[in-house]
């Protein structure tokens, strides 16, 4: 009986050696953009909770020292298409893609157009 395994794994070159290196399925890569994809789900978290009580937005913002515009930029990265949500936390996001163009952009709230933005590769071109 034949039999099927996948394990996800992944190519690194480091000073012109090759290495490979298992990914665990829970993986997930720690890069600038992940990082901010979590904070927004923490984020949106905890506002929600804070409505809950009756906190207003000015309210949180005010008690956590943070501005409402940096909340609001943050807030809008759980609007993104989970396909792309997917991309950043595997790490899969071009390189010239960083977390200020994705901040400072507005981009479209249909998960389509998203995506059809994040793949574009004159996407530095669109996002100056």
């Amino acid at each position: 009986m034949n039999q099927e395994i996948f394990i996800p794994l992944k190519i690194n070159i480091r000073k012109g050696r090759a290495a490979i290196v298992i990914k665990p399925k829970d993986y997930f890569a720690n890069t600038p953009l992940s990082r901010l994809l979590a904070k927004a789900e923490i984020l949106e978290n905890q506002l929600i909770k804070s409505a809950e009580n009756g906190v207003t937005l000015k309210e949180f913002c005010k008690v956590n020292k943070i501005s409402l515009r940096y909340v609001r930029s943050i807030i809008s990265m759980n609007n993104l298409s989970p396909r792309i949500k997917q991309k950043i936390m595997d790490g899969e996001v071009p390189r010239h893609l960083n977390v200020e163009k994705v901040k400072n952009h507005g981009f479209p709230m249909a998960w389509r157009e998203q995506e059809a933005w994040f793949s574009r590769e004159n996407v530095a071109d669109i996002i100056k």
